[in-house]
């Protein structure tokens, strides 16, 4: 828990200092938003709890670093490395577990590792959560219906 709250606190820092109104409200939302859905069915997919949470709070990182989406995925990827590198609380393994899911979590039109696909499907789970009127693609969908499938 205490790896969390120290990233938790940089991702507090780079809203704080880069976002205003809705961009703020949406980027606390969305990010902690995943993170907290991540956290939540780590545990359904018996993967690690706290890098789910992290990777979750991580994964449009650059979004609000940088105010732009464009190629989010791969810059939130890049900024996460060497933010869980500086920190000195990482092994190299872990780091490279929450890289890879970060960085895959905008393609959903393939399937990845376990840790990307728990990341994408909370990332469309959260939106969908705020926005249940979306119209959602093929690939979307999917994530949704695994979502879903996980209660019965």
């Amino acid at each position: 828990m205490k790896r969390y709250i120290e990233i938790e606190k940089l991702v507090y820092q780079e809203i704080e200092k880069n976002c205003f109104g809705n961009k703020k409200r949406n980027g606390y939302r969305h990010l902690f938003g995943v993170s907290q859905l991540c956290r939540l069915y780590s545990t359904h997919f018996q993967l690690d709890q706290g890098l789910c949470a992290i990777m979750g709070l991580l994964h449009d990182y650059s979004v609000y670093k940088n105010n732009t989406s464009f190629n989010h995925a791969v810059l939130s990827s890049e900024l996460a490395e060497k933010l869980l590198k500086e920190t000195l609380l990482f092994d190299e393994k872990e780091i490279e577990i929450i890289v890879e899911a970060i960085k895959n979590h905008s393609t959903k039109n393939k399937r990845h590792d376990r840790y990307s696909e728990l990341l994408k499907m909370c990332d469309v789970v959260d939106s969908y959560l705020h926005e249940p009127e979306m119209i959602l693609d093929h690939d979307r969908k999917y994530y949704l219906e695994k979502w879903r499938k996980l209660d019965e």
